[in-house]
């Protein structure tokens, strides 16, 4: 079963639902994961860009961001990982046009390899050669 990497946009759609239909897809989605159904693997900096967008743009309360990353880190099933590759990070982000959380996302040795699939809405992700789904598709 390949690993699936699971961008800022899967979670904050579930905690805001502005589309019925999306937000049921990214809840079904992570169900698989906690039923270990799919292997569901994020990062501290998809954690990370979850409590910016709470915060500056939702204008979310400490204590609702807290909750939301507490249930986000404590999800059964997922996997939370390590990315270091910020020289290529740059690169990507420089060349590309994406912003830098997703050229730092892409820049992982494992996306790079095509051993992860990103699980995103984030289009972005199609111009840097990387395999991504949306929730809906798996």
């Amino acid at each position: 079963m390949k690993p699936h990497f699971i961008d800022a946009n899967v979670f904050l759609r579930t905690v805001v639902v502005e589309d019925d239909q999306v937000s049921h897809d990214c809840k079904k989605f992570l169900e698989k994961v906690k039923l270990n159904k799919v292997r569901g693997l994020t990062s501290s900096v998809v954690v990370a860009e979850v409590v910016w967008v709470l915060a500056s743009y939702y204008k979310l309360t400490r204590p609702s961001i807290a909750e939301v990353v507490e249930a986000i880190t404590s999800l059964r099933g997922l996997k939370i990982v390590r990315t270091d590759s910020i020289k290529l990070a740059v690169d990507i982000y420089r060349d590309s046009g994406v912003k830098y959380v997703d050229a730092l996302i892409a820049a992982t040795d494992k996306i790079q390899e095509k051993k992860w699939v990103v699980v995103s809405y984030d289009k972005d992700f199609d111009k840097l050669g990387v395999r991504r789904v949306e929730p809906g598709q798996i």
